[in-house]
């Protein structure tokens, strides 16, 4: 049994699509289940829609260009329109229809979704003219608890789902299903967190005690930075489930940092491949690491520092840090970075407008809050002396922390 994954960029035009069709048929279709994300810049999109369509402006220009976005991509492959396109379209437009009294975090979870369940009605009409396959709805595979917009997974209906219903048809044909999204017990749409098709995928890996799970990226393998960002990076042939762990901690994007877990728990090696050039191995992720670990350069933008003030000018004490803390596990929110005076305490987290609004809500009673954005964050990991040359020269400095390994700057 082989896992693949595919994310937007793979399949964000035609000539992505027929890639994708040409790599999994050089493989055996009987075992083979692709997870694919929504096409292109399709999430991004489906986050403007949710945001007019919550607030009560006009999204129909928006909506207009995603549909003719989708419905060239699918002429061009095919001629015309799957019918099973066609529903999830129809959803999406009365699905916007109906979320401006829905809590906001739900009604990213109700709309988004649709960007997966469109791409891969499109993928799977394709691929069906080549060889045998099925779609299947990932949302009757994963259950999820109602975290939205960050659901957790319920491992072990999930993984009797994944055992009763979709092994069975992927022991027979291909099997095209969609990345990041899920459902509650009450049949609610919840998605994983975003760029979360990585962790689909090692959920698939994990409850089908898969041989191996591939992503297909953009890139010939795991770089240790952002060549868009940082020139003369390298790749590393092989790490260590830990090694790639702490990366995902601290924001590389090439791996979703609920990705290892699961896979790791099961010993199911993870391989990074361009689906450019699948001439290149890649990098395997497996036990253990036999590459020298070079410095790995991480750098995250739209970065919010939110600094809590105690009111009496009593203490930052263990109990008021437990309040705060509390209440970001409460909204799930992942601390950046974080650093506490004698009566403040400061914490860097990725900056999105409706959970800040919550934290206000929770904590202004007993805080004095404030909020600083937008910001960015550079993480180099394993440095060496030279390696603090090769960050911005220009930064204005707001918070550093240093230890033996890692090094973290908080930066304007």
């Amino acid at each position: 049994m082989q896992i693949f994954k595919f994310g937007g960029a793979s399949v964000k035009d035609a000539s992505g699509v027929k890639n994708l069709v040409d790599i999994v048929l050089s493989y055996d279709p009987k075992g083979l289940v692709i997870v694919v994300s929504a096409m292109g810049k399709t999430t991004n999109k489906l986050e403007e829609l949710v945001r007019q369509a919550h607030s009560g402006e006009d999204y129909m220009v928006s909506l207009a260009e995603l549909k003719e976005y989708h419905r060239a991509i699918a002429n061009e492959l095919l001629g015309d329109l799957p019918e099973r396109y066609l529903h999830f379209e129809q959803s999406l437009e009365n699905t916007l229809m109906d979320i401006s009294q829905c809590e906001a975090m739900m009604a990213y979870d109700r709309v988004v979704p649709h960007g997966e369940l469109m791409s891969t009605a499109i993928i799977e009409a394709y691929l069906g003219r080549k060889v045998k396959c099925e779609w299947v709805d990932a949302r009757t595979i994963i259950r999820t608890d109602q975290y939205f917009t960050e659901a957790n997974v319920d491992w072990v209906v999930t993984e009797k789902q994944a055992i009763t219903d979709l092994k069975p048809v992927a022991e027979k044909c291909v099997v095209v299903t969609q990345g990041f999204i899920g459902s509650d017990v009450e049949g609610n749409s919840t998605t994983l967190g975003r760029e979360g098709s990585d962790y689909t995928g090692a959920i698939l890996a994990y409850c089908l005690n898969a041989d191996e799970f591939t992503v297909w990226k953009d890139v010939p393998g795991i770089l240790n930075a952002d060549p868009r960002i940082l020139e003369g990076t390298e790749q590393y042939e092989r790490l260590s489930y830990r090694e790639v762990t702490e990366m995902t901690y601290y924001g590389a994007q090439v791996i979703h940092p609920k990705t290892l877990k699961p896979i790791a728990q099961k010993s199911i090696p993870l391989i990074v491949r361009s689906f450019q050039d699948r001439s290149k191995g890649g990098t395997t992720i497996a036990s253990e690491n036999t590459t020298k670990m070079i410095p790995c350069f991480v750098f995250k933008g739209n970065q919010l520092l939110v600094t809590a003030q105690v009111k009496d000018h009593s203490f930052m004490d263990e109990k008021k840090l437990g309040m705060i803390l509390q209440v970001l596990d409460l909204l799930n929110i992942k601390i950046n970075l974080m650093q506490n005076s004698a009566l403040t305490f400061s914490f860097c987290i990725d900056n999105k407008e409706f959970k800040s609004k919550r934290i206000k809500e929770l904590l202004n009673r007993d805080f004095i809050l404030s909020f600083e954005s937008p910001l960015n964050l550079a993480t180099i990991k394993n440095y060496t002396p030279d390696s603090f040359n090769r960050l911005p020269w220009n930064r204005s400095v707001i918070m550093e922390q240093k230890t033996s390994h890692n090094y973290q700057v908080l930066y304007r």
